[in-house]
């Protein structure tokens, strides 16, 4: 496999993987845009890339992609912590097949 993927690339498809899955996404956009003099956020700092909701369960997940060798950010880390403690959980991954992966242990925990 190539790492040579950018991380919207690797997004792009994990959210195909699963659309294909029956897995609800949405991709979860951060960041700021410039309008006029001011700066506009467009989401909250630190939540996954990636928001699904598993089925049938409604399980909530995040998931958020990372290249091999990076680390989360402090405020990532939060954010992970406090969805987990939730009963959430939140997935770090590099690629569509580690997702895969991940979810076949999740598959196999709710058995």
């Amino acid at each position: 496999m190539s790492y040579d993927k950018l991380e919207g690339e690797i997004q792009l498809e994990i959210l195909k993987y699963l659309k294909l899955r029956n897995i609800p996404a949405n991709r979860n956009n951060a960041g700021k845009v410039k309008k006029g003099s001011h700066w506009i956020n467009l989401g909250k700092g630190g939540w996954p890339d990636i928001i699904a909701c598993l089925p049938p369960s409604g399980f909530f997940m995040g998931v958020e992609i990372k290249k091999p060798g990076e680390e989360l950010s402090d405020k990532q880390k939060e954010v992970k912590a406090e969805i987990e403690q939730s009963g959430g959980i939140v997935i770090v991954v590099t690629s569509v097949e580690e997702l895969a992966e991940e979810l076949l242990t999740l598959q196999s925990k709710e058995r």
